[in-house]
């Protein structure tokens, strides 16, 4: 319901919530007791606790309904309420050669699965920072020392102080991602630092405990990355002096790497290319959309795994609109 209010994208809410937060269902605990009340053994256990794990929720045709009913109606009243006002702007732009441009968007989708790699590692790394588990003993042995409750703070102090430096990564970053859609150009060296500085701070913010998430960052992060590899490829074809094809616009690419990173982060490539194809209404971008997405999904597994990261399913910090840290 809250993708589909977001972002005007009903399908999109139905397929995150079938992609994604079925594989972060938590086990249930079942206890009964097996005591009877007429027995005098004191041997005899009162009470029995059983793990299960929940179905998944396309199991169930009340749950697929649920689940449709919730997202259908939240999109509708986010339009009545906010008409088309919604978080991402998308204006228009030309594909051009979507189809002899398709290695490109593949080869994006393996950078958008490293980026994805690279911030799942600074989590963890943060994570352990700020448990106390990583670093020098002076920096465990203070960071161990301070209470659990003070973390975020000192989070949201470090995060502040690259936001006075970097404001344009504070919150979700849908203003800075909305200027970049807007123009036709952006400085790639700007683009670069603005993709380190919001990895860093959502990294800091996810590892202290702080609130907020990253399904949000996700999309800034892969727009940021699918920008710099468009300008990054114009320029070598400048340099060149030949160019094979035609290239997109660059907000064909941010689009494109949006889904990718997102795709990567959560193993969701429906969930992403679905999300982005909602928000631009244009059946031509699909194609790119899950192929970018797709082999983003795979590469950040390789990623991931070549860092030794744990499964998603296991982490507490990476995947922060999700988990359960207890």
């Amino acid at each position: 319901a809250g993708v589909a209010a977001g972002f005007n994208a009903p399908l999109s809410g139905v397929f995150f919530a079938l992609e994604i937060l079925q594989q972060n269902l938590p086990p249930l605990t079942i206890t009964g007791s097996t005591k009877s009340p007429l027995s005098n053994d004191r041997n005899q256990p009162e009470t029995w606790q059983e793990q299960v794990q929940q179905d998944y929720l396309s199991s169930g045709t009340q749950s697929i309904t649920s689940i449709l009913l919730a997202s259908v109606l939240s999109a509708l009243v986010s339009q009545v309420y906010l008409g088309d006002s919604l978080a991402l702007s998308v204006p228009s732009y030309n594909l051009k050669t979507p189809l002899v441009e398709l290695p490109m968007y593949l080869l994006l989708g393996v950078v958008s699965g490293v980026v994805a790699g690279s911030f799942t590692a600074l989590a963890q790394t943060s994570k352990g920072f700020f448990d106390g588990t990583i670093g020098p003993p002076i920096v465990k042995d203070t960071m161990s020392a301070i209470p659990q409750y003070a973390k975020p703070a000192i989070g949201g102090l470090l995060c502040g102080l690259i936001g006075l430096v970097f404001p344009q990564v504070l919150f979700f970053g849908y203003e800075t991602l909305n200027t970049l859609l807007a123009r036709t150009t952006m400085p790639t060296d700007m683009i670069v630092v603005l993709l380190a500085a919001k990895t860093i701070a959502t990294a800091i913010s996810a590892g202290s405990g702080l609130v907020g998430g990253t399904f949000a960052p996700s999309l800034f992060l892969g727009g940021m990355t699918g920008a710099a590899f468009h300008n990054i490829v114009e320029s070598m074809f400048i340099a060149s002096h030949e160019s094979p094809f035609e290239l997109a616009d660059i907000q064909a690419y941010a689009l494109v790497g949006s889904a990718g990173v997102l795709s990567a982060l959560f193993r969701a490539p429906l969930t992403a290319s679905l999300l982005i194809f909602e928000l631009t209404r244009d059946y031509d971008v699909m194609l790119p959309l899950l192929a970018s997405a797709g082999v983003g999904s795979v590469v950040g597994d390789i990623v991931e795994k070549a860092f030794e990261e744990e499964r998603r399913d296991r982490d507490a910090v990476s995947w922060g609109d999700l988990a359960d840290d207890e």
